[in-house]
């Protein structure tokens, strides 16, 4: 169970003034057998180096109280709406765009575990995961290393437009986390979070709280990101694979 960050600063004044406060909980949640379910996939190919695969996406899933529009409707948006961006515009990056909606991020991450068991054995030089709002844009959080972090700082700065302007070390994606293990540098877009929080996770998580502007302006920067990746001579440089875990004895 969880309590909204409101909710949670309202009962924190109330605590803070000495209130007694009386705090009922009524959970109806309960646990369904599992059930087959998909990813949806779909590839921009590339045009030089089909071999080397950027993955872009959000998750299919959404917390049963609400609509799930923010979290994370507006992530799938951002990932079919950039690719939408470059295919109209009649560009070919070198390497291929490939669009991936996961399933069951919210409980589990049995998708994202799924994608990495079916394409493993491929070459990922980039994946970019959108699970944070459809609000505007702010940047981008990433685990590259310094070579890579300097390729995509540069790469950033070419957004101002869109105001995605920063670059910051930090999380990629839930969904794309397994992708690590191969050194894969992961990607995480990062929006104005000040309002996150009033819905996730709640029934105001709703179709009508997604501004199509701030929609859009994600999906553009994000667009400009990947394109810009996917048509570097070069390429983005990978990270070193995490090292093993030392043996118990």
């Amino acid at each position: 169970a969880a309590l909204s960050t409101r909710a949670a600063d309202q009962l924190s004044a109330q605590l803070a003034r000495g209130e007694r406060v009386t705090l009922n909980l009524q959970l109806s949640s309960h646990t369904l057998p599992d059930v087959e379910s998909f990813n949806v996939v779909g590839e921009i190919v590339g045009s030089e180096l089909p071999e080397e695969v950027l993955v872009v996406g959000g998750h299919l899933d959404a917390w049963d109280v609400g609509q799930g529009a923010h979290d994370d409707g507006a992530g799938c948006v951002h990932a079919l709406e950039a690719a939408r961006l470059i295919v109209a515009r009649g560009l070919k990056p070198r390497r291929p765009l490939r669009g991936v909606l996961f399933m069951n991020e919210e409980n589990g991450v049995r998708g994202g575990a799924g994608y990495f068991a079916a394409h493993a054995d491929e070459k990922h030089v980039l994946a970019l995961e959108s699970d944070a709002g459809g609000f505007t844009p702010r940047g981008f959080s990433t685990d590259a290393n310094p070579s890579a972090f300097a390729q995509l700082n540069e790469i950033v700065a070419l957004l101002a437009s869109s105001s995605a302007t920063a670059l910051i070390e930090g999380h990629g994606g839930t969904d794309i986390g397994a992708l690590a293990k191969n050194g894969v540098v992961l990607i995480g877009f990062r929006p104005d979070d000040e309002r996150y929080f009033d819905f996730h996770h709640s029934d105001r998580d709703v179709l009508e709280a997604v501004h199509p502007r701030e929609l859009a302006l994600g999906a553009g920067a994000i667009a400009g990101l990947l394109y810009i990746a996917a048509d570097m001579p070069h390429g983005i440089v990978a990270n070193p694979p995490p090292a093993l875990a030392p043996k118990s004895h």
